[in-house]
């Protein structure tokens, strides 16, 4: 298995610290995840197909970063990779699994948030726009 400097292009989070470490992975993770939805925007694409892409995306990465990142890639080794992907993929949806009351909570909240300002953005208008004297 390659190590945490092959696999992420960074020192091992031990040698430098974990939070370090978590703290650039979410800034990445945040940069890149608004630059897909900026994307799914402009193109008009549902969530549920952005994820789709983006899980296919992740699947050739990983092949490739195998490939390119391994002294001497081969077929078994390889799937020995996917096999390795497929547990840290389902470790991540067990661990959002946990998170799913919560996350109901929070997008619910959010979609109120968003009709009670279109809501008032309506009532807004209808009562003739701007009333400075």
């Amino acid at each position: 298995m390659a190590g945490f400097k092959d696999e992420f292009g960074g020192d091992d989070p031990e040698d430098e610290g974990l939070d370090d470490f978590e703290e650039v992975y979410e800034s990445h993770r945040l940069a890149i995840y608004d630059m897909i939805l900026a994307y799914g925007d402009d193109q008009d694409l549902s969530d549920g197909f952005l994820s789709q892409l983006i899980s296919d995306i992740g699947l050739s990465l990983r092949m490739v970063a195998y490939a390119s990142e391994t002294e001497k890639p081969s077929v078994g080794g390889l799937r020995l990779d996917l096999d390795r992907y497929t547990r840290e993929l389902g470790d991540s949806v067990r661990e959002a699994k946990k998170g799913a009351a919560e996350f109901i909570a929070e997008a619910r909240q959010a979609r109120e948030d968003e009709e009670r300002a279109a809501a008032d953005d309506a009532a807004s208008d209808e009562g003739g726009g701007d009333k400075t004297q």
